[in-house]
């Protein structure tokens, strides 16, 4: 009497659109990377970046009272050659000590120019620098170096 549709168990509306859903979602995981996976590598470039190193750091301290504030100061030098622009930005991170609480780290975000440059913070008395590094360099426009051409075989 029911005929073939009395046959079929009974699926709700969700497990019918999961199984109708499951096979491409599977086909697109398994064949994903081999579509997109060259497309990547073709997005991939070299990233150019200025080396930053300290060439001197000072404390400058007022032969004063010690209630004045002091600076430090820091001579970094830029090796800009593979850079196509002459500035960027970079950050200086720093562990401070103060009397009579805990260490705390900081950053500072100056700009930096080819060559040598100074980098000073003023500091309270009462505060020192326990330790510096230079974190993070911003990436920079490479600079467009001559092409070396393939001797001919003439």
């Amino acid at each position: 009497m029911c005929g073939r549709k009395c046959s079929r168990p009974f699926r709700s509306s969700a497990v019918f659109l999961r199984d109708r859903l499951r096979q491409p979602i599977l086909t697109l995981l398994l064949a994903g990377p081999l579509v997109f996976g060259p497309a990547a590598t073709v997005l991939a470039d070299v990233t150019c970046k200025p080396v930053l190193s300290f060439r001197n750091v000072r404390e400058i301290r007022p032969p004063i009272l010690q209630i004045a504030p002091w600076t430090w100061t820091a001579s970094i030098v830029a090796d800009t050659r593979f850079c196509a622009t002459g500035s960027g930005s970079f950050e200086i991170d720093f562990i401070r000590t103060k009397e009579n609480s805990a260490e705390l780290q900081f950053t500072e975000k100056p700009r930096c120019r080819a060559g040598q440059f100074d980098v000073s913070i003023e500091l309270t008395a009462d505060k020192a620098i326990q330790e510096s590094r230079i974190g993070f360099v911003a990436p920079c426009v490479c600079r467009d170096f001559p092409q070396i051409d393939s001797p001919s075989a003439d």
